[in-house]
């Protein structure tokens, strides 16, 4: 029975040891498979991709740019101010209630009409990828030495009728720019809220309308009488039967006609009332020492004919006074005109190019005044 015994579990045992092989055999016969050579190369290969690490890519600095530049980035957080030069083409249209007209214009050459500017603009709201919004104060001085008059031309016009051909004459109406010795000068200061068309960014160009309210301040002469105020001053003063008479037509015409535009009462009380014991002469003074009137605007041949046609009875200051009153005086401010603005603009490096169309107008004691200007300018914004 022993014996029975131990020859079962020697079968058993002899079984077990040849029915599988270890796992570490296998790995170990599969490595015995390979040459050595090609293990030590995976084993290299292996270290070598497991120890080199490269390091992650880093950003390469902004290169600072070489164009000079007081623009942020992404516009001005406050407001831009706007030094630079302009040249401005205006045109001063006055207009009395009695139909009287001037219209004053600048000298067209180029040298005469630069000026500083000095323009304020606010921060800009961009509306949508396309629109936006933005404050605009326009500064404008200008000195409008000529004066736009009607030139009626005639010329030999040949027409056909039944009867064959026959030529006629027909006029023609032309402007020109004449010196007159009038002048107007002053300044006005536009603020104007505005919308543009553009995208976002100080990069992008402009193009876009202003309306709001200008402060507007005009003194100088101007000639209501389409360049004919003197000629119609002497047909007036001849028209009068005696002296006091004609002082009176001149007086009343001048009101009427040649520009009283501030309402200033003292100077309308005299001409109203002209021949009226001292008037004259105080006019004359109270024009004097105003300095209403350009010295270019008194005309020595009108002078010579007051003295004669008044038998040399007026003193200096009676003929200074009758002087002045061939061309129309104009004193005139307003801190309400209506304006608006139409503006192109470009940017171009560090610099802006700016083509602008626009100007006040406002109604004041019967007279209806506009302006009308071209401007041209170049600016570097600095941002606020």
């Amino acid at each position: 029975m022993i014996r029975t015994t131990c020859l079962i579990y020697f079968f058993c045992i002899s079984f077990s040891l040849f029915a599988e092989e270890p796992a570490n055999d296998k790995q170990k016969e599969g490595r015995e498979t390979k040459p050595a050579s090609q293990e030590i190369r995976d084993r290299r290969i292996q270290i070598q991709n497991d120890s080199i690490i490269e390091p992650p890519l880093q950003p390469l600095p902004p290169i600072p740019s070489k164009e000079f530049s007081l623009k942020k980035d992404n516009g001005a957080k406050y407001f831009t101010f706007y030094p630079g030069v302009q040249a401005n083409l205006s045109d001063l249209k006055i207009v009395s209630s009695t139909g009287g007209r001037a219209v004053m214009v600048d000298d067209q050459r180029m040298d005469q009409n630069l000026s500083f500017l000095y323009d304020l603009k606010s921060h800009e709201w961009q509306v949508g990828e396309n629109w936006g919004l933005f404050i605009l104060n326009r500064n404008v001085n200008f000195r409008q030495s000529k004066q736009k008059i009607t030139d009626i031309t005639e010329t030999n016009m040949a027409s056909e009728g039944e009867s064959g051909s026959s030529n006629r004459s027909s006029p023609i109406k032309q402007y020109k720019n004449q010196d007159l010795g009038t002048e107007t000068f002053g300044s006005y200061h536009m603020l104007l809220p505005a919308i543009y068309y553009g995208q976002k960014g100080n990069d992008k160009f402009r193009i876009g309308l202003g309306l709001g309210y200008s402060k507007v301040n005009i003194q100088g002469t101007a000639d209501f009488n389409d360049g004919n105020g003197y000629f119609n001053n002497i047909m007036i003063f001849s028209g009068g039967r005696n002296l006091d008479e004609k002082i009176d037509n001149m007086g009343r015409y001048s009101l009427l006609n040649n520009g009283n535009i501030d309402g200033d009462p003292y100077r309308a009380y005299l001409l109203s009332n002209l021949s009226y014991g001292n008037n004259l002469e105080a006019l004359g003074a109270y024009t004097l020492i105003k300095g209403d009137v350009n010295p270019k605007t008194i005309n020595p041949l009108l002078a010579l004919y007051y003295a004669q046609a008044t038998g040399n009875n007026l003193n200096p200051l009676e003929l200074y006074a009758l002087l002045t009153l061939g061309i129309g005086r104009v004193n005139s401010s307003t801190n309400y005109a209506k304006s608006f603005y139409f503006f192109w603009e470009i940017p171009i490096g560090a610099i802006n190019w700016r083509l602008g169309l626009g100007g006040p107008f406002y109604a004041q004691n019967g007279y209806k005044i506009s302006f009308t200007t071209v401007e041209m300018s170049f600016y570097m914004p600095i941002e606020f």
